[in-house]
Order: structure tokens, then C-alpha cells, then sequence
């Protein structure tokens, strides 16, 4: 029979100390919960979470991300995903609420603080009837409840009519300053310029 995980035989010298059995048990059972599948996605991210924290992976891989991708076929990445969404539903059920049916359902209360997550998740599950709501309807609240984005002023062209001229002011995306600036580094110019048409008079 092939070694568990790949384990390659032992001298004397390399002989594994009672803990570091322990651990390699510990990994086999963590990691068969993670195989199971989606099916029970918060179980897997919490399995997965303690291999990471544990740092069990290290008895296989020379990195978190390797371990991912050789023993899961995951990215590290795919990994985080699965993590987070266990955690939004430790969460939820913390606080007597039952759990979302789907990691996409729970992904979608993912990044929310904690008594906002629980709100939006009630909400969706009125929307819902009572039932389990669908990953749009949590996301349409979810929306809902984020802070919209300020948009940032814009400054709007301008217009000074002076003795003998008119004088207007465009504002540019790129370097802005403001009306008192840009007429001052107009003004520059327009000295500069005078001073070169008398040199050549």
C-alpha cells in the first residue's frame, strides 16, 4: 500500500516524534473534509482555515500556495474564497441565524461588516419568503448597503472679461490647481512672450 500523502520512508534519524504524528493524523482528517466538495462549503472552509493557521501544510508543500494547487488542485486564491465564505457563515449562525445554502450566496455577504452582513442576510430571506434566497437577491441588498462613492467635484470653465479682453480659464483633468493658479502661470507666459516679440522688434 503507497504511503499516505506521498510520505517517503524514515532512517532512525528522521523518525517522526509522537507530535508530528498527531499533526499528520490531524491533516488526514482536515483534508478529507476538504475534498468532500461544496456540498458542505462552510465545513470545508473551516478544515481549510485550520490547515492554514495550523500550518499543517507544511508537512507536505514548501508553500501555502503549493499545497493549495498539489493536494486541492486550487488555487490559493479559490482557497481564501472558500475560507471567507465559512467565516460569514460562523457569523451568521453565531447570531441565531441559519446559515446561507450556497458559498455563492454567502460570498455575496462577504466584505460587509458583521451587523450590516446580518441585516442584508435577513432582509434576503423575507425577499425570499422565508426560504433560502437566490445569490442575486442577496446581492441586490448587499448593493443597497454599500456606501455610494462621492463623486468628485469637477471644475467648470470660467470667463473674466478685463479692460481691452476676455479671459477664460478651461480646466484640465490632468494637474489642475485652481482659477488663481492657472491665470498666474498664464500670466508668466504672457510676459515671457512679450519680452521675446520686443527682443525681436
Amino acid at each position: 500500500m503507497a504511503p499516505m500523502f506521498g510520505r517517503k520512508s524514515t532512517t532512525p534519524e528522521q523518525a517522526e516524534t509522537p507530535a508530528d504524528v498527531a499533526k499528520r493524523h490531524r491533516l488526514a482528517e482536515l483534508t478529507a473534509t476538504a475534498k468532500r466538495g461544496l456540498v458542505a462549503f462552510a465545513e470545508v472552509g473551516e478544515a481549510l482555515e485550520a490547515i492554514r493557521t495550523e500550518e499543517l501544510w507544511r508537512l507536505e508543500a514548501k508553500s501555502w500556495a503549493d499545497w493549495c494547487t498539489t493536494t486541492l488542485k486550487l488555487t490559493d486564491r479559490r482557497v481564501a474564497q472558500l475560507v471567507e465564505a465559512a467565516g460569514t457563515c460562523r457569523t451568521v449562525v453565531s447570531l441565531g441565524l441559519r446559515a446561507p445554502s450556497s458559498e455563492r450566496v454567502a460570498r455575496e455577504l462577504s466584505g460587509l461588516p458583521a451587523e450590516t452582513a446580518v441585516q442584508v442576510w435577513t432582509e434576503s430571506v423575507a425577499d425570499a419568503g422565508g426560504g433560502d434566497p437566490t445569490a442575486e437577491q442577496v446581492a441586490k441588498r448587499a448593493r443597497a448597503r454599500k456606501p455610494r462613492k462621492a463623486r468628485k467635484a469637477t471644475a467648470r470653465a470660467r470667463s473674466w472679461r478685463v479692460p481691452g479682453a476676455a479671459v477664460r480659464v478651461t480646466p484640465r483633468r490632468n494637474g489642475w490647481q485652481g482659477y488663481t493658479a492657472a491665470l498666474e502661470q498664464a500670466l508668466e507666459l504672457a510676459k515671457a512672450a512679450e519680452a521675446d516679440e520686443a527682443k525681436a522688434a
